[in-house]
C-alpha cells in the first residue's frame, strides 16, 4: 500500500519545479553560451540547488564561476526558496 505524500514533499517538488522554469527561461541565452545546465537535487532543508554546469564559450570569458554566479542570482531573484546554488 502507497503512503499519501507528505507536505514537505510536495512543497519541495512545488519549488524544483519553480527552480526548473527560471532555468527554462535562461536556456535561450544560455544556448549562445554554449552552456547547459540540469537541476540534480534541491536540498530544502538548507535551501540549496545542486546544478549540474556544463558547456563552453570559446569567443568569450565566460567561466565556470561566472556562470555559477549568473544562475544562482537568476535563481534567487525567481525563487526566494533557493538561498545557495552547488555545481556539481
Amino acid at each position: 500500500m502507497k503512503r499519501p505524500a507528505r507536505r514537505g514533499s510536495a512543497a519541495k517538488a512545488s519549488v524544483e519545479g519553480k527552480i526548473r522554469s527560471a532555468l527554462d527561461a535562461l536556456r535561450p541565452l544560455l544556448h549562445f553560451a554554449e552552456a547547459h545546465v540540469e537541476l540534480v537535487e534541491y536540498q530544502a532543508d538548507g535551501g540549496v540547488a545542486v546544478l549540474r554546469l556544463a558547456g563552453d564559450c570559446p569567443d568569450c570569458d565566460l567561466t565556470a564561476v561566472m556562470l555559477r554566479e549568473g544562475v544562482e542570482a537568476h535563481l534567487r531573484a525567481r525563487v526566494p526558496e533557493v538561498r545557495e546554488v552547488r555545481a556539481v
